[in-house]
């Protein structure tokens, strides 16, 4: 068995206790253990292009909670670009430094899924994922359909599971204390209007998810 008391741990991530458990002792890190039961994700936060592309992260997070959000479609209206539907362009924050606020750097990202449409706008000059408002994006469109599984950002990894079960994880260590550093210093943050919380403690994730909640507006649509 790769880890100990994997039992536990498929336990607490909701994951049947009949699915099939390695009987080798070969070594893993947390992260490799998380992505092998499939309820973890990792990821270059790098882009490494300006504007960013968020459109394949989204739907390889998505395939982590299969089917729940089988037919969803994205879309996402990148800096510059002319927003098909026509909402209202918000102004860059006013921390942001003067080269950024003399170009357009807002970003829309949308999710449409069993007839409601989810989008969170913000502005980045980063060429950097902004892995918090995806993470929001998702979560949204996870509520409606009942399950208690939600995604959570742990630095250039992304957890899935029950809010509960994944806080417990933490506590019993099938996650290792992390230091919540995450990609940007604190002056960055503002500047970049990313609202980040990093996965650094277990009362840091229900942070997670109320900041993502606040931040996307969802409607109905035929």
């Amino acid at each position: 068995m790769a880890i100990q008391n994997e039992h536990r741990l498929r336990e607490l991530l909701q994951i049947s206790r009949d699915a099939w458990i390695p009987e080798d002792d070969r070594p893993e890190y947390w992260d490799e253990t998380f992505m092998r039961l499939g309820r973890g994700y990792g990821f270059d936060p790098e882009a490494g292009q300006y504007p960013v592309n968020h459109g394949q992260l989204v739907m390889d997070l998505a395939r982590l909670v299969a089917p729940l959000l089988d037919g969803a479609r994205f879309s996402q209206v990148l800096p510059g670009d002319v927003d098909p539907e026509g909402e209202e362009h918000a102004p860059p924050s006013e921390g942001a430094d003067k080269e950024a606020r003399g170009r357009d750097t807002r970003y829309t990202l949308r999710l449409r899924h069993a007839g409601r449409r989810y989008s969170v706008t913000f502005h980045d000059f980063s060429d950097f994922f902004n892995i918090n408002a995806v993470l929001a994006l998702l979560n949204a469109a996870l509520e409606p359909t009942g399950t208690p599984m939600r995604f959570f950002g742990f630095g250039d990894v992304v957890v899935v599971g029950p809010l509960r079960g994944v806080q417990q994880a933490m506590r019993e260590g099938f996650i290792p204390g992390f230091s919540g550093a995450g990609i940007f210093e604190e002056w960055e943050l503002e500047e970049i209007d990313a609202w980040s919380e990093s996965g650094d403690t277990p009362e840091s994730l229900v942070r997670q998810l109320e900041k993502g909640r606040r931040r996307v507006r969802a409607v109905f649509v035929v």
